[in-house]
């Protein structure tokens, strides 16, 4: 019996030109959420997992992976209903639409969907592609209607964010630049986001965050602490004369 990796598959995730390709940075992200399912997730497993920023969907693709080679990926669809409350649920957001259509397809690849089909609605001008009640990409800014929707039960929060150090204006106008500009220190996007993560955590949540060496880490492990959650860099590497961090932190019980 060889045994399935239960990291998403490049070849079974959908690429487009305008959005971000898994890279270095994703791999980091991903090795260091094994990790964290080997010591401490499976004791707890995530119900709800959000990613902020989905790209291709590689990252939110190995996070069901990861709870599925744990025995926690309880998807519900049409042939299994919530009833007994233990289904597991999967968010990703982008504010690039191509990204939200690369994600469901690599999810689908990945054969997280079960009997369920993709659905696109719209909600308040806001596109959101469905698949069954398990898994839902959202078209936003960060997170969104989410913030309110998921207050306070999101177990597992990811975010690759964009930290590339570059001129305000490039930043967020929705096409692949919108993976990588940051804007001053690459913090513009991440900063906007932290205030949020607290509230958004369930207790005991984990917030996993990919951060550059000049995004100051040390500064946005203060920030986060100064929310109440408890904060340490879990992995660095340097690839392409950049070091990359990830920065865990948690939200106490």
């Amino acid at each position: 019996h060889t045994r399935v990796m239960p990291i998403a598959r490049i070849s079974d995730t959908t690429f487009h030109k305008e959005v971000y390709e898994p890279a270095e940075d994703s791999f980091l992200l991903v090795d260091a959420l094994a990790e964290e399912w080997s010591s401490t997730l499976k004791h707890r497993p995530p119900k709800v997992t959000l990613e902020v920023g989905c790209g291709t969907g590689y990252v939110i693709a190995s996070a069901a992976g990861l709870a599925k080679e744990h025995g926690n990926l309880n998807l519900i669809d049409s042939l299994r209903d919530d009833s007994d409350g233990r289904g597991t649920r999967f968010f990703a957001t982008d504010i690039n639409p191509d990204a939200l259509v690369c994600c469901a397809s690599t999810w689908g690849n990945h054969g997280f969907t079960g009997e369920s089909q993709f659905q696109i609605k719209n909600y308040d001008g806001l596109d959101v592609i469905h698949c069954g009640d398990s898994f839902s990409a959202v078209q936003c800014d960060l997170v969104g209607p989410l913030q309110l929707a998921l207050t306070g039960s999101v177990d597992l929060l990811l975010f690759n964010p964009p930290y590339v150090l570059t001129p305000s204006d490039e930043i967020g106008k929705g096409d692949i630049a919108s993976a990588w500009a940051g804007g001053v220190d690459g913090r513009e996007v991440i900063d906007r986001l932290l205030p949020k993560v607290f509230d958004l955590l369930a207790p005991g949540g984990t917030f996993m965050l990919i951060l550059l060496e000049q995004n100051k880490p040390k500064e946005v492990a203060a920030i986060l602490t100064q929310y109440g959650l408890r904060c340490e860099i879990v992995a660095t590497k340097s690839a392409d004369e950049e070091r990359l961090h990830v920065l865990r932190a948690r939200k106490p019980l």
